[in-house]
């Protein structure tokens, strides 16, 4: 009997219809765990180099964490997987709820999705058993739409689904994929992959049980973890965070308070979720301002803007919130506005991301016009900081004049101006006229529109950048070159542990103390950091689970599987999940030399009011510390012989030399 896993993979291939089973060996889970792990290395072995993102021979995975279906709190976390077609890097995303743990207790370790299909169609699996079914009759539904009418149709409202709306069957390279009523996984285009397949869903219903090896075991240490939940804040820090917000972004900037204070993250984000974050990251410089350009001080101040898409006024539309899978936090909500002209019946509470993205990014403080833009990017698919981004560069070119009203479908396209915004991203998310030239983002678009409108495209390698600005905590800015996914925060890093989040946090691992503003030294943080969420992605831990204390995932494996993993055997496997990803990506030929920050996020030239002014940081510092750190050559990102042959990854070595 298997523990903590299933030992079957799901392989169905839409161009021929054939659907069969894979067992890999127990060597594969130990090495690789599951989402993300799992998903790089069958798509290294099973996929050619430089395959077309939108043709048959990309793969597209679903592919839960190792720990989904345990209950293991946080453990609701699942990986999508596919080589991206907005950067033509390895591309993977992540989402909660409760689809990854579905799977597994439908059967399956992960599914891959070989081929295209000949007219539409969605998979149906129930217990092991399964089927594609014709899905002509969902085409041009939006993800809610289609969730609703194939729970119908199968006659169980407990049926998970993920799915496409328009956006990704239109091939939208910002595109995702939705699961359980808007969760998306957002980030890498991978929902025109989905499209490009004519695979409308994946729908999935499980019945079974994950087995535990030791259950006494794992039993302390699901306590263990719960345990800081009971926990309430202290009454100085309570008031800081819901009182005087403008202190606590003072303090926040200056290094005076920091975010790991476990009663403050229980409650602030149980109530607000991320939107707790808003004001405060404008006022500190943490989300970026005006397309980059701008400060939260001046251009968004806390008392007449940010503020007023923040915590309070946001959660004030809130009716009831919601857990994903094994939460015991539940920082999700569903809200619902009641009359005016962004009235909605219910809908998800926006995460901070696309407060950012859609609020400060385009000076917009009008917080419905928010959660509207959030429910569109939902339903239709769409990823909400590429899409929140890339209007915010319309907005800019409109304000330049390389752009005017005769372009954009007579729409007035001003900073500011929320019913300019709702409009345009309609346009983008059906590719109506302006809307299409906008559909894949800033750089196809500037390349489309030309007229030097390059300059204003803040992104890496095709990819926006996420809402935090690496002139406050400058390792952000090495995540998002040095990752294998450009311009992507989640992925780990220093900037974590700079901006004083504890959410790369594995037990018996000691980061080495840094400095914000000290570049040289950072290379081993940076590396440990990022190694740490790799691995928490492949068991399927939530990130925010790091805040509320350090998890002892070497322990938590063992009594999952019966393995005998130590912390060191434990991160060398992260090491190798990681060292993978990287090989994926130069064995598509790509170089550190075309990730390339924008001048702008790195302060050239330097902002002159806020809190990050007169700030250019030194990012070539710190992408050189992390790549000696990991043994990558920083010339053609090839990991070392000796490093590949250390991790155990001789195919790399094969294909690298």
């Amino acid at each position: 009997m298997n523990y903590g896993y299933l030992g079957k993979y799901l392989i169905v291939n839409l161009t021929s219809k054939e659907i069969k089973e894979e067992s890999p060996d127990q060597e594969i889970y130990k090495s690789y765990f599951g989402g993300i792990g799992t998903g790089v290395r069958y798509l290294y072995d099973n996929q050619p180099e430089k395959v077309d993102p939108l043709g048959p021979e990309n793969i597209l995975g679903f592919v839960p964490g190792l720990l989904n279906g345990t209950n293991f709190p946080f453990s609701g976390r699942y990986t999508i997987v596919g080589k991206s077609p907005l950067t033509g890097t390895w591309g993977d995303s992540n989402s909660g709820g409760y689809f990854g743990p579905e799977l597994k207790n439908a059967g399956f370790d992960a599914v891959f999705i070989k081929g295209i299909s000949d007219n539409p169609v969605y998979l149906w699996i129930k217990d092991g058993k399964v089927e594609l079914r014709d899905a002509n009759h969902l085409w041009g539904k939006d993800s809610y739409e289609t969730e609703k009418n194939i729970k119908k149709e199968l006659g169980d409202d407990r049926v998970r689904v993920a799915s496409i709306g328009p956006s990704g069957e239109k091939l939208s390279l910002i595109s995702g994929i939705a699961n359980d009523m808007g969760r998306i996984a957002a980030r890498s285009g991978l929902g025109a992959v989905m499209g490009s397949k004519k695979l409308k869903a994946v729908a999935v219903r499980g019945t079974g049980k994950i087995h535990i090896y030791d259950e006494e075991i794992f039993r302390e240490l699901r306590k263990q973890a719960i345990e800081p939940m009971k926990l309430k804040p202290r009454k100085l820090t309570k008031i800081m965070m819901f009182l005087f917000k403008p202190l606590m972004g003072w303090m926040l900037r200056k290094g005076k308070f920091s975010m790991s204070d476990t009663g403050v993250m229980v409650e602030g984000f149980g109530t607000h979720g991320t939107t707790m974050l808003m004001s405060a990251s404008s006022e500190m410089g943490d989300a970026p301002v005006k397309n980059w350009k701008g400060s939260g001080a001046k251009d968004f101040p806390m008392k007449k803007a940010s503020y007023k898409i923040s915590d309070d006024n946001i959660t004030k539309y809130k009716v009831k919130k919601y857990n994903c899978q094994a939460c015991p936090l539940g920082c999700g909500a569903i809200l619902k506005i009641d009359e005016g002209l962004y009235k909605l019946e219910e809908t998800h509470r926006p995460e901070y991301e696309t407060l950012a993205a859609f609020g400060s990014m385009s000076l917009n403080d009008n917080a419905e016009s928010i959660i509207m833009a959030n429910d569109i990017c939902n339903r239709y698919g769409l990823d909400t900081i590429s899409a929140g981004a890339t209007i915010a560069f319309a907005i800019e070119l409109f304000e330049e004049n390389i752009i005017t009203k005769d372009d954009t479908d007579g729409i007035e396209l001003t900073w500011g101006n929320s019913e300019a915004i709702i409009e345009m991203l309609k346009k983008l998310a059906n590719r109506e006229g302006f809307g299409d030239i906008l559909a894949d983002g800033v750089k196809v678009a500037s390349e489309k529109i030309g007229k030097g409108s390059e300059k204003y495209a803040m992104h890496v390698l095709g990819q926006e950048l996420s809402m935090h600005d690496p002139r406050l905590n400058p390792s952000f800015g090495t995540t998002y070159v040095t990752d294998p996914t450009p311009a992507r925060h989640t992925q780990g890093g220093a900037g974590f542990q700079e901006f004083g989040f504890s959410i790369n946090a594995i037990e018996g691992l000691n980061l080495p103390e840094i400095e914000r503003y000290e570049y040289k030294n950072k290379g081993k943080a940076h590396a440990l950091t990022s190694i740490a969420i790799i691995i928490q992605d492949s068991v399927g831990i939530c990130e925010f689970s790091g805040m509320f204390g350090k998890a002892p995932y070497d322990k938590i494996l063992n009594a999952a599987t019966g393995w005998k993993f130590t912390l060191d055997e434990l991160m060398k496997a992260g090491e190798r999940i990681q060292t993978l990803r990287q090989v994926f990506n130069v064995r598509e030929g790509i170089k550190p030399s075309d990730m390339k920050l924008p001048d702008r996020v790195k302060g050239i030239p330097p902002l002159s009011t806020g809190a990050t002014a007169n700030i250019t940081i030194d990012i070539d510092s710190m992408v050189e510390a992390f790549y000696k750190v990991m043994d990558w050559n920083l010339k053609d990102g090839k990991p070392s012989e000796e490093k590949l042959r250390e991790l155990g990854l001789t195919k790399a070595i094969a294909d690298l030399y």
